[in-house]
């Protein structure tokens, strides 16, 4: 067995077991049954990301899922996991069609939409427009804080079990209609895919720090309490904020807006490529329409925006793992450093 399986499958088994841990000791639910069902939620929607993520392990995993009882049976499953938490929402029967509603609309319509191409080969030509429009309600949803209802069992820790949830239903549902998936989503690291985000985030700091603290936008105020916060705080931002919105902005809506333009545009141009990246990236910055207070709604969505532009570049150039470091860097600079 090569060192990097075996090194993949250590980190799998690691994270596993330090997941619920984790979420034991940060929980804060009514009881040891809300708190080993929320551990056991969040044990499986990790495994499920880091089998479809991890170089030497996804190959395999990807065959069992061209099989289409397995892939639906996959699917499927991760859509109920939210259930689980039903049982511990104290007012769930006077809030049952709030919560039904939210789930159908938020979670089961845009999922319908996502995989309705994958077997069906005479919707294959429609896929990236099928792919947009699902991901965009399932993100609409996630990003207004609609979906809140079906997770209030988990209120504790609802916004991480719901950003881990999102992004194993995306790449669950994805991953065999990519052809090129292993190649964009395989977190195989190399010394490029590592040094290229951080050269990038270089420039970005050239251009943003300027114009958010002369703003009054970012104001500087250092955050550290120790390792472990860092670790904590990286590690949260890895898998909670940088994981569910590259897989969305990047892994689906600038790839898929990429392919579709690639296949239809017959004198296609590499110029191209600016033109979708910097849409896909603005569409990205409107999606922080919500996150700020009113004076700063227009520079937080171009700060956004230029910040899509260098996480699009790095999707383009070495795939997920060099678009979530960067991503990741800024925010954790940001958490540790600034207040905004």
């Amino acid at each position: 067995m090569q060192k990097k399986k075996i090194f993949s499958w250590i980190f799998l088994f690691g994270l596993s077991i330090a997941s619920p841990l984790i979420v034991m000791y940060l929980t804060d639910q009514n009881s040891l049954v809300q708190k080993i069902s929320l551990g056991i939620s969040m044990v499986f929607i990790t495994i499920t990301i880091l089998f479809l993520l991890l170089p030497d392990i996804n190959s395999g995993f990807l065959e069992l899922l061209k099989q289409k009882s397995i892939y639906y049976l996959f699917v499927v499953s991760i859509l109920l996991i939210p259930l689980i938490n039903w049982f511990f929402i104290s007012d769930f029967s006077s809030r049952l069609k709030e919560i039904l509603g939210s789930y159908i609309l938020w979670y089961i319509i845009p999922a319908l939409i996502m995989i309705a191409p994958t077997f069906h080969i005479k919707l294959k030509p429609w896929s990236p427009l099928f792919h947009i429009v699902g991901v965009l309600i399932l993100a609409i949803g996630f990003d207004n804080r609609s979906t809140e209802p079906i997770i209030d069992g988990f209120i504790d820790l609802s916004y991480s079990f719901n950003a881990l949830w999102v992004s194993g239903l995306c790449l669950a549902i994805i991953t065999i209609q990519y052809d090129e998936y292993s190649e964009y989503f395989n977190w195989n690291i190399d010394l490029k895919k590592v040094g290229f985000p951080i050269g990038i985030l270089f420039l970005f700091a050239i251009i943003v720090l300027p114009i958010g603290l002369l703003s009054g936008f970012i104001v500087w105020n250092p955050n550290w309490e120790g390792v472990g916060v860092f670790l904590i705080t990286f590690l949260g931002i890895w898998f909670t904020i940088a994981l569910p919105e590259e897989v969305i902005a990047r892994g689906i809506i600038q790839h898929q807006m990429l392919k579709a333009a690639k296949e239809n545009i017959s004198k296609y141009k590499k110029g191209y490529n600016v033109v979708i990246i910097i849409l896909a990236s603005f569409i990205f910055g409107i999606s922080h329409w919500n996150n700020t207070s009113g004076e700063f709604i227009w520079i937080y969505i171009g700060l956004a925006t230029v910040a899509g532009i260098g996480f699009g570049v790095c999707w383009e150039k070495y795939g997920l793992f060099s678009s979530m470091l960067m991503h990741t860097l800024i925010d954790f600079t940001w958490v540790m450093c600034f207040t905004g």
